[in-house]
Parts: structure tokens; C-alpha cells; sequence
């Protein structure tokens, strides 16, 4: 049974992932493109290059190789622009950390970062769109390129010219994919923010499902920002930048608490330490950078090294967890599935995220730069990863139901009555050492057992206690507890304090008894009872449960007595009839 279920959990996550691929894939054709009022021309040839005193003319510029753009660098790029069938013309590249200036024929044309540059600010990231006057065929461009920031950028962007909502379309369109998953992800997460309150309040008190929500925020942000698509939404280029690193800087602590509060990993403990530490780290960086003390970008490696490291111990606590749960199999805790589904989601996010880091840094420091590098490993892999933690997150409450039911069934199986299936004496003592508020207790004692079992046997005095605990239950329908303390004395919590409710239910108990006795042969149904509640007027302090309990039995018992000496007087008088038939049948 459980191998055929765990099938059917594997088909169907598999179809999951087949479906969610196949939109992926669909969304990367060419269908959705629109078409262009004007071709788009990439301005690859004819460039001169002057950087670090050096002067070339690349054979295209994309392979300009121009190392690590530091402090104190400045790249200039010249050329001279043809007549292109484009009105008006655009010119369209990317900077990082940099001043830009752009020049036609000597004459300044676009100039931007330089307010940021005195007042000692980091420069943001920036798509710039420079708009060229109609007299340009024929003129000299120049870029020229200033970087603000050690290590800085390495490449150059690819330059663009064309119409400008041409560019902005194609741009958008080559970042189809990206926009879609990153827009999914924010609206996906911030729905799960707003419902965990809900699940919090209904009684599931997993915080994971609180930091899955947060996680697939940060993770949607980062991709709309390293794909410079907020450009889309805002012209502060500054906000999104800081955004991207913001957001870099606090997922790995997200991804440790979210691990911490789902606990399903070895050393939870650490991984909340850890989450901890990550988050300080991210909230100091991010401190240091708005007080333009040390700017947030030099922390990045820092941060590479950190994510890297925490990624192995959570691979090898969440394998030991797993190899742990199949070694030493547990059915009070078996939360195997949801487990498998955490780490499959973190290994595919992880292992797309380690290409996206090596790819990235490679193309930094030994190819033709970070400027035309992407993160669609890591785009896609956060997709997969948040749908990991959906899956897992709904196998984890499946599997929290299970170990439920099954606490309930061993605790009623502990509390439970087995003959009655009333509360049992454990139940009724926890119950009333936890009672407070309005309450009234009822405590009584069903008469004739003894008799029964005597005359009858202790099958027909079982069906005495048996019958009777069912009038119990059909007479105190509103009662919190109904429990049997043991042989024939049972009790009833009423969770109210109402003298004329209270009357109301025990007449109803006195006219079920009346109407059983009316059906059975040698059965007799019968009990003494007392009752007292929280407010008695008995009590001159703050009472306890255990106390009303007392008054109750003390109550019945002097029931108990009337009872006893209404039984003793009617068997007296069925002596002495008894006595004179016998007498008169002597005399004759």
C-alpha cells in the first residue's frame, strides 16, 4: 500500500514538473513577439577602444577585451555612425557602477553619474537610452565609460540602435521567460504572506510556510533586478540596484530560518544560528551601504563564499535526515516525502545557482565579461525550488494529519473507557486539573451493580454500565465531559452555570432511566447524584475543581443514603408480608 502510494506521489510530481517545463518552453519560443517598427542594428564593428593608455580597433567589440574595470580606469569608445532607415535614432547600452558620457563630434550629448559621484554614492546599474540628434550620420560617437568602484565590471555591453520603443519592446520580449517567472514568484509569495496569518489563527502554528512566502518574494525581486526589468516599472535606477543586492544578502538567511521552523532537518538548531547570523550579516551590509560607509557591491564575494558553504552543511544535514528516516524508520514520525521533495528543491536550486555563480565569475575574470552574462539557471532553478516547497509544504501538513490521527487514536485509546467508551479516570482527573471559568460538575453513582451482578452475572451488570452510559450521553448533550471514575461511579462536566438548564437535563436523565426500566424484565435502572458549581455558595474562597468535585460527591452521597434506606424499608415490608402469609397458611 505504501509503495503504490508513493508511486502515484512520484507520477504526479513528475507531471507537475513536465507541465511546468512545457510552459517554460513555450514561453521561450518566438511566439509572443511582436513585430518591429524598424530592425534593430547591434553596432559590433568599426570601434576604436582606448583603455589604460592602450588604443585598438577589436574585430568586433563583444570580444573587447578590456580585463577589470577598477577605480581611476576609463574606457573610451569611438566610431563613426553611418545613415541608418530609422527616425528618430536611439542608441541603447548597459553600464555598472560607472559614469557614462556620451559625445557626437566633441559635443556632449548624455552625461550621467556624476551627482552620484559627489556625493559619494554608489552608481546603480543603468539601461541608458540616448536619443541622437537627426544631423548624426557622418559623425564621430564617443562613450565614454568611467567606473566608481574597484572591480567594477569587466566586458562591454553590447550597443544597440534603433527605434527607441523597438528597443524597449525587444529588451522586455528577450526577458520574456525571466518576467514571467519573477512576476509569478513575487504575486505567489506575497500570497502566501497573507494566508499564513490565516493557517496561524486556524490552529497550524508551521511558521515554514510564512518564510516559504518570503523566500519566493526575495527570489522573484532579485530576477526582475539583475534582468534590469524593473526599468519597466521605475526610472530609480538607484532603488533596484540596492534592491538586487538586498535581496541577494537575505535569501540565504531565509532559506536557514524557513529549514529551522520546518524541522526537518538535522542540526535545526544551527540552521537557526546560522539564519540568524546571515540575516545580521545582510542588515549590517545594507546599514554600511545607506550611511556611505563601504558601498553593499564589495561584499559579493563574501557572500558567494558564505551561500556556498551553508549550501553543503544544509545538502548533507537534509541527506543525513533523510538517510536517518530510512535507516531508522519511525510511523509516529514519518515525514520521508516531504523531506525528499525539500531537498530535491534545494539541490536543483542550488545546483543552478553554483552554475550561474561559476558561470558568472568566469565570464568576470577570464572571458568577455559580466555584461552579457545571465541567470536563467538560477531563474528557472527558483521556480523548480518554490514549487518544491509548495509540494513540500502540503506533504508535510498530509503527514502532520497523519501523526494527529494517530496521536488521537492512542490518546483515546489511553483515555477511553473500553465497556462505556466514556472518558475514562486519567481523562476525567487532567480534565478537571485544567477546568476554569462557569462550570458544574454532576457526580454520581448507579445503584443495583452489585445486585445485578449477584443475582444476574457480570455480563448483565456490564449491560447495566454500558446501558446506562448511554443514557449519560443521550441526557447531557451540551456536557464537556462525560467519564466513568471507576466501577459504578461516573461524572459529568456541564460548562455552564445555569440552575434551570441544569434541572432541564436531569429531568430528562430521571425520564430516560423511568422509560429503560419500563422496557427491561430484571434490569433496573437507578442512580444517586449530586451536582455543585463553580459559583456554590458553599464556597467562601476561590474554589478548584477538585474541590466543586467533593461537594458533588458529598452531595450524591447523601442521596446515596435516602436512597439506601428507601431500599432497606421496602425490603422490611416485603419480609414481614412475607411472614403473615406463611403464619396465616400455619394456622389453617
Amino acid at each position: 500500500m505504501k509503495t503504490k502510494r508513493r508511486i502515484r506521489t512520484i507520477l504526479l510530481t513528475l507531471c507537475a514538473v513536465l507541465i511546468m517545463g512545457l510552459a517554460i518552453a513555450f514561453l521561450g519560443t518566438d511566439s509572443f513577439k511582436s513585430p518591429m517598427n524598424y530592425d534593430l542594428v547591434q553596432l559590433e564593428d568599426g570601434w576604436t577602444v582606448t583603455h589604460a593608455d592602450k588604443t585598438y580597433t577589436p574585430e568586433q567589440l563583444s570580444l573587447a577585451d578590456i580585463g577589470i574595470a577598477n577605480i581611476g580606469d576609463v574606457i573610451t569608445l569611438t566610431r563613426t555612425l553611418d545613415k541608418y532607415d530609422i527616425d528618430p535614432v536611439t542608441i541603447h547600452f548597459r553600464s555598472i557602477l560607472s559614469t557614462v558620457d556620451v559625445l557626437l563630434d566633441g559635443e556632449s550629448i548624455y552625461s550621467y553619474g556624476w551627482d552620484y559621484v559627489e556625493k559619494k554614492q554608489m552608481l546603480p546599474k543603468k539601461q541608458h537610452f540616448v536619443l541622437l540628434p537627426k544631423d548624426y550620420p557622418g559623425k564621430e560617437l564617443t562613450i565614454i565609460i568611467t567606473p566608481q568602484e574597484n572591480e567594477a565590471f569587466s566586458g562591454i555591453s553590447p550597443i544597440i540602435l534603433g527605434y527607441i520603443e523597438d528597443i524597449a519592446r525587444d529588451i522586455s520580449q528577450s526577458n520574456r521567460l525571466a518576467l514571467f517567472i519573477a512576476v509569478f514568484l513575487v504575486m505567489f509569495g506575497y500570497m502566501m504572506i497573507i494566508i499564513s496569518p490565516i493557517l496561524m489563527y486556524r490552529g497550524n502554528h508551521d511558521l515554514s510556510i510564512t518564510f516559504s512566502g518570503v523566500i519566493s518574494v526575495l527570489l522573484g525581486l532579485y530576477i526582475l533586478c539583475f534582468n534590469d526589468l524593473f526599468w519597466l516599472f521605475t526610472e530609480n535606477a538607484a532603488f533596484y540596484t540596492f534592491l538586487e543586492y538586498i535581496t541577494l544578502f537575505l535569501l540565504p538567511a531565509s532559506i536557514l530560518l524557513f529549514l529551522y521552523t520546518a524541522r526537518q532537518i538535522n542540526g535545526h538548531l544551527i540552521a537557526m544560528i546560522l539564519g540568524i547570523i546571515n540575516f545580521g550579516f545582510a542588515i549590517t551590509t545594507a546599514i554600511l551601504h545607506l550611511t556611505n560607509t563601504i558601498h553593499i557591491c564589495h561584499f559579493v564575494t563574501t557572500l558567494h563564499v558564505i551561500a556556498l558553504t551553508e549550501g553543503i552543511f544544509v545538502i548533507s544535514s537534509l541527506g543525513g535526515s533523510v538517510y536517518k528516516r530510512y535507516r531508522y524508520p519511525d510511523e509516529f514520525r514519518s515525514k520521508s516525502m516531504s523531506t525528499n521533495m525539500l531537498l530535491l528543491g534545494l539541490l536543483l536550486f542550488l545546483g543552478c545557482s553554483v552554475i550561474d555563480i561559476v558561470k558568472f565569475n568566469i565570464k568576470k575574470y577570464f572571458s568577455s565579461g559580466e555584461m552579457n552574462t545571465n541567470i536563467n539557471f538560477l531563474t528557472v532553478g527558483a521556480l523548480l525550488f518554490m514549487m518544491c516547497l509548495v509540494l513540500n509544504y502540503f506533504f508535510h501538513c498530509i503527514e502532520y494529519i497523519n501523526e494527529s490521527n494517530m496521536k488521537q487514536q492512542l490518546e483515546g485509546l489511553a483515555y477511553t473507557d473500553s465497556l462505556t467508551s466514556l472518558a475514562n479516570r486519567s481523562r476525567c482527573e487532567l480534565t478537571l486539573a485544567e477546568l476554569s471559568g462557569d462550570y458544574t460538575i454532576i457526580s454520581i453513582d448507579l445503584d443495583y451493580l452489585k445486585y445485578t451482578n449477584d443475582n444476574f452475572g457480570h455480563l448483565e451488570g456490564d449491560r447495566l454500565i454500558s446501558d446506562f452510559a448511554d443514557i449519560l450521553s443521550n441526557s447531557f448533550t451540551d456536557a464537556s465531559l462525560l467519564g466513568r471514575m471507576g466501577g459504578d461511579e461516573f461524572i459529568v462536566v456541564l460548562p455552564y452555570v445555569n440552575d434551570e438548564r441544569l434541572q432541564r437535563d436531569i429531568s430528562c436523565f430521571d425520564d430516560l432511566m423511568k422509560h429503560k426500566n419500563s422496557k427491561e424484565t430484571h434490569l433496573k435502572f437507578s442512580a444517586s447524584y449530586g451536582y455543585a458549581d463553580s459559583h456554590d455558595e458553599k464556597f467562601y474562597h476561590t474554589a478548584t475543581a477538585q474541590d466543586v468535585y467533593l461537594l458533588a460527591d458529598a452531595r450524591m452521597y447523601q442521596m446515596k443514603n435516602t436512597h439506601h434506606k428507601q431500599s432497606l424499608g421496602r425490603l422490611y415490608d416485603d419480609l414481614l408480608k412475607h411472614a403473615d402469609k406463611e403464619g396465616g397458611s400455619n394456622e389453617k
